[in-house]
């Protein structure tokens, strides 16, 4: 109990400690002493005291202050220790988040040397693993495995070696990449009101993005401009999907409503209405052609049985039945003939609107002159007089 009671109170103070870390600006980093494997030819000291000076070299770069982390206080331990203390098997993300947890690290990098060839073929070589894993999400953010010669293992050599290897594991991190991937094929990515690129086939990926929330925004012709906030993290590649909408077209304005009056027949709209209306006339027509008729031979058998003088009179002094019937007729006989002459101009007019003007299809045209619509008029106008009856027409186009 009491040694669990220790151990809690120094991940405390470590903890507290890298809290401060934190706090000056920079997150803390931890850099664990690489790990000598023994891939079956056994560990030499030549080995170990290449790990520690590699070590020693990768830390001295992290405390220059000129890279994005910051060492955390009480962090210099070895990798074979700290995995026999927390029962790390392995090197899984788990349980070496739960190392740099412990250290107070938002940042841990460890790794491992052996060797590859050895000496005694002339080109001995080792082989060098580092990994950068990101403490709070338990992920990977790089790795790398470097070939280092055995001669240059030591002294300033190994130390460049390792400021170089340092750099490209760290600086390949500090940002993180936006991945777009888009319903459309070109497009102009914009990131915080800056343009960063062209989407080719709906992809596009934006590289070097600081971690935090950034402003997305994509335009594109004939397209509504998209616009979203997005989260990056460092280290870490954001996809993002992407759906453009089409600006709204405004459909072509309909075509007006037929208006219809008395005596007047109107045609506005593109449906062709005069070839129904040719169909009706012209029935029309055909029945007060029989109405006609038959009030024309009524008319003639009633005045069979008129005298001179009752033939030669008006209608309006009608006195016997016969000719009081023939007057009937008579009238009946000049009604007929104006639904005639009526739906007989009608029918026509329909007809050379229905198959030869294009039936309406043309119908509204615009006045060079004032911009106005100039709209095709037909008006039937019926005469009736005591004599007889008929119809005037007129056209306005």
């Amino acid at each position: 109990m009491t040694r669990v009671l220790s151990s809690a109170c120094v991940v405390l103070l470590v903890l507290g400690a890298g809290g401060r870390a934190w706090a000056g600006g920079k997150p803390p980093i931890a850099i664990l002493g690489l790990e000598v494997w023994d891939n079956g030819g056994g560990i030499d000291p030549e080995t170990t005291r290449a790990a520690k000076e590699l070590t020693t070299a990768l830390r001295d770069r992290a405390k220059a202050g000129t890279g994005p982390y910051t060492p955390v206080q009480g962090g210099e331990k070895e990798l074979i220790d700290e995995k026999l203390l927390n029962n790390c098997d392995t090197e899984a993300n788990t349980c070496m988040a739960a190392i740099g947890n412990e250290l107070g690290a938002e940042v841990l990098m460890y790794g491992r040397i052996w060797v590859d060839k050895p000496v005694q073929t002339g080109q001995g070589t080792y082989k060098v693993s580092l990994k950068l894993l990101n403490v709070g999400r338990k992920q990977l953010a790089n790795s790398m495995v470097e070939t280092l010669p055995i001669t240059e293992s030591t002294g300033s050599k190994a130390s460049a070696h390792a400021r170089a290897w340092y750099s490209k594991l760290v600086e390949a991190v500090t940002g993180g990449t936006l991945a777009i991937k888009a319903n459309i094929d070109r497009g102009t990515v914009i990131v915080d009101e800056d343009a960063r690129g062209t989407l080719a086939s709906g992809r596009l990926s934006v590289s070097g993005l600081s971690e935090g929330r950034h402003t997305l925004a994509i335009e594109a012709k004939d397209y509504q401009r998209y616009e979203t906030s997005v989260t990056v993290r460092t280290g870490e590649t954001t996809v993002h999907g992407v759906t453009m909408v089409e600006m709204s077209k405004r459909p072509p304005p309909g075509p007006p409503e037929t208006i219809s009056r008395e005596g007047t027949v109107t045609s506005r709209g593109k449906t062709n209405y005069w070839k129904p209306t040719f169909y009706a006339t012209t029935a029309l027509g055909v029945a007060a052609g029989t109405f006609t008729y038959l009030s024309y031979r009524s008319q003639k058998d009633a005045a069979k049985g008129l005298t001179g003088n009752e033939s030669n009179s008006g209608c309006d002094g009608a006195t016997s039945g016969a000719f009081e019937n023939s007057c009937k007729y008579y009238k009946r006989q000049v009604i007929g003939w104006v639904g005639v002459g009526v739906f007989g101009a009608a029918a026509i007019t329909s007809f050379y609107m229905a198959y030869f003007r294009g039936g309406g299809s043309e119908a509204d045209t615009k006045s060079a002159t004032g911009g106005h619509r100039k709209h095709r008029e037909l008006v039937v106008a019926p005469v009736v007089t005591p004599n007889g009856g008929g119809a005037t027409l007129k056209f306005d186009w």
